[in-house]
């Protein structure tokens, strides 16, 4: 706590003027005169309406996409207080994001009931990124998905999209567009630290090259997870480098992630509540390497009248188990450090024909999974009797008519999605049809529907191990284990939406959608039945109830000439059970981690004499904890609610006031500080002490060459 809380007073009284700073440069900003406007959204910085490309796999305006669609542009990148692809998505409406103890996870207008980012879609310039074995991030513990110093903006879509993405894209997708070496014509370098022992140091560069580009970036990260756990119970590390590059030419373009982290583990026995000192350790080091390849190519064929656009993907990872974290007493295979996890390859090849009043998309994804030596971890104790259940192929197509009437100032969008059969899974179909109208030059008016699936993940078929272990040495004897269910059956949801954006002046606009969703075959974790003296199994089961949920979003943005720009908006969302009925450990749909309010707040000034800021703040009310964890953690088999929170943080930059070399940037230096109300707040219940840092300072400086 000490090394948290060592800026003291004088960190309290430069937050206190940065919060004045940014009230009395947003009322003198007030003043100015506006630009002229754009149809639709008004984005923030008063950049042009965004061109986006994941709501329909092809280039539209953002007020022409067939769903509610936030994009956090590059200025916004640059200007916000966040270090990582998740903080930014914290301050989107409908998007729920919390810290579980070793990765954050995203949901959208849901509950965060699984323990991965796997109902969501993860796409890096259009490619699909999650895990081929938990369906969350590739990289798990970790901070981010992706290195945010390598991002130009994130399109964040709400609501079902496996009408063209099939699997993941249950509550929606994220797709992060990469910068290209035309965009920097340069580079930049930024070092940062602070409080958790941080120190990272980070440089991308990138050039146009003729007809081609190219950019490398390399980051270097050292700090700790913001769970008490990990940095006050065990003092515990993070050490990690990110490296990428990318080239484009005439239309191919090709890219390499390589991400390699090292976590301290609990080698130390950690005190578990209400049982015996020295109970839990984990393995020493806990060490994973992620291999990302990606290949493109678009080329317009006949004029403009046909397209055709592919793209290949291979996905590898190698590092420690699951189970290295907590089951490392059960099998001394568990305590390698570079095991093979297997690869996930994809191919997705499209065919354009773009007419008058007709955009027709065909499309055709095959997808190989290997989910690598996992018999020992995920078939331990007979789970199953065969291997080959840990890899399959799939073959997939779709179909996409964007129809444009009236001038084009109504669009309707038709899309259907034919996922086949595979040695796990039956055949699945997934469908949408929405109708974008631009009623005036200032109205857009939405309206769709859509039905969407999500296969289980390997872990969530076959997990075979121990979660908490008592410790005695010689021996040791799980608490909870995990236990297979390989009948697990796809889950479905089927969304009803409505939205309207209007532009109130040409620096004002304003938006809101309305959704309803229904949910089928809903995967929960249930806690079974624990007799006296044997280990209590944790299961992935399909609830037997169907559950419906109602929820709305807002937003109004502001975007002057100059002075201060920002967004205020809010989510809302109310889930029922359709019935009575209850999973085998007796219990109802339990709606947890997720608040039925919450409210962000992000407001940004300057620059005035070279100063520039950023207040951001995150407001969410009371949510629960599932009643499993209660059980095992306090002996209470009812739902836990966990306390709302409000997280505010703040930045303060200095330009300092001459340029280096031929760069459009001066130097930077800023000022970071994180959770500035010093919420004493927890965002996962676990048998551990969850609860999150407190307030936080770091500082960092920007040089572009």
């Amino acid at each position: 706590m000490d090394r948290l809380h060592r800026t003291g007073n004088d960190g309290l009284r430069i937050a206190a003027l940065a919060l004045a700073a940014a009230v009395g440069l947003a009322a003198a900003a007030r003043a100015q005169a506006p630009p002229a406007g754009s149809i639709g959204e008004v984005t923030l910085f008063g950049e042009e309406e965004f061109q986006i490309q994941a709501a329909t796999k092809t280039e539209i305006p953002i007020s022409k996409a067939p769903g509610p669609v936030t994009v956090i542009g590059a200025k916004q990148i640059r200007e916000s207080g966040a270090r990582t692809i998740p903080e930014l998505l914290r301050l989107v409406a409908g998007v729920n994001v919390r810290w579980n103890p070793m990765v954050q996870t995203i949901d959208m207008r849901s509950f965060g009931q699984n323990p991965f980012t796997s109902r969501v879609l993860l796409l890096i310039d259009g490619v699909p990124y999650n895990s081929w074995n938990k369906g969350g991030f590739p990289q798990h513990p970790g901070f981010d998905f992706f290195s945010l110093q390598n991002v130009k903006r994130i399109e964040v879509l709400r609501g079902p999209g496996s009408a063209l993405y099939g699997e993941n894209a249950y509550w929606g997708v994220i797709n992060v567009v990469t910068l290209s070496g035309e965009d920097l014509e340069g580079g930049r370098l930024e070092l940062y630290g602070g409080d958790l022992e941080t120190r990272s140091a980070g440089v991308v560069y990138g050039r146009k090259l003729g007809a081609g580009s190219f950019l490398v970036s390399g980051k270097y990260l050292r700090s700790q997870f913001p769970t008490r756990f990990w940095f006050e119970e065990n003092d515990a590390e993070v050490e990690g480098t990110d490296f990428y590059l990318k080239g484009e030419y005439k239309g191919f373009e090709a890219s390499y992630y390589r991400h390699e982290d090292k976590a301290d583990g609990f080698e130390e026995p950690v005190e578990l509540p209400g049982l015996p000192p020295a109970t839990f350790h984990s393995i020493e080091s806990i060490e994973q390497t992620v291999d990302i390849f990606a290949l493109k190519y678009a080329r317009k064929l006949g004029g403009e009248r046909f397209s055709f656009a592919g793209d290949v993907s291979y996905a590898q990872r190698n590092g420690s188990h699951c189970a290295a974290c907590h089951a490392a007493p059960q099998d001394p295979r568990f305590r390698e450090t570079d095991v093979d996890h297997g690869f996930q390859l994809i191919g997705d090849f499209r065919f354009g024909i773009h007419l008058p009043a007709h955009d027709v998309l065909l499309g055709v994804e095959a997808r190989q999974i290997d989910a690598g030596d996992h018999v020992h971890e995920l078939g331990a104790a007979g789970a199953h009797e065969h291997e080959e259940v840990f890899d399959y192929a799939k073959l997939a197509a779709y179909v996409q008519d964007q129809v444009s009437l009236a001038d084009d100032r109504v669009r309707l969008i038709l899309g259907l999605r034919y996922d086949g059969s595979n040695d796990l899974f039956d055949e699945e179909l997934s469908p949408r049809a929405a109708v974008v109208w631009s009623a005036t030059e200032a109205l857009v008016v939405r309206g769709g529907w859509s039905r969407a699936f999500r296969f289980p993940s390997f872990s969530e078929l076959y997990q075979s191990s121990w979660f908490f272990n008592l410790d005695a040495g010689a021996f040791a004897i799980p608490l909870a284990f995990f236990e297979p269910n390989p009948g697990l059956r796809p889950e479905e949801i089927e969304t009803f939406g409505l939205g309207f954006q209007y532009r109130l002046s040409p620096s004002w606009s304003a938006k809101v959608d309305l959704f309803y969703s229904e949910l089928t075959d809903f995967m929960v974790l249930t806690l079974g039945a624990v007799p006296e003296g044997t280990p209590a199994p944790i299961r992935v089961e399909n609830h037997p109830d169907g559950a419906t949920i109602r929820g709305a979003e807002a937003e109004l943005r502001w975007a002057p000439k100059r002075g201060a720009t920002g967004f205020v908006n809010w989510s809302y969302q109310d889930p029922d059970q359709d019935g009575g009925l209850l999973d085998s450990s007796g219990k109802p749909f339990e709606f947890v981690y997720a608040s039925e309010h919450k409210l962000n707040l992000g407001a940004y000034f300057g620059p005035f004499a070279g100063f520039s800021g950023a207040v951001e703040v995150e407001w969410r009310d009371d949510f629960v904890a599932p009643s499993f964890w209660n059980l095992i953690v306090n002996g209470d088999p009812t739902v836990a609610e966990l306390d709302g929170y409000t997280l505010a943080n703040v930045r303060i930059s200095y330009d300092l006031p001459f340029q280096t070399g031929g760069s459009r940037q001066p130097p930077r230096i800023s000022f970071h500080g994180r959770n500035l109300l010093d919420e004493d707040y927890v965002e996962t219940l676990v048998g551990v002490d969850s609860r999150m840092a407190g307030r936080r300072f770091y500082g960092s400086f920007e040089l572009w060459f």
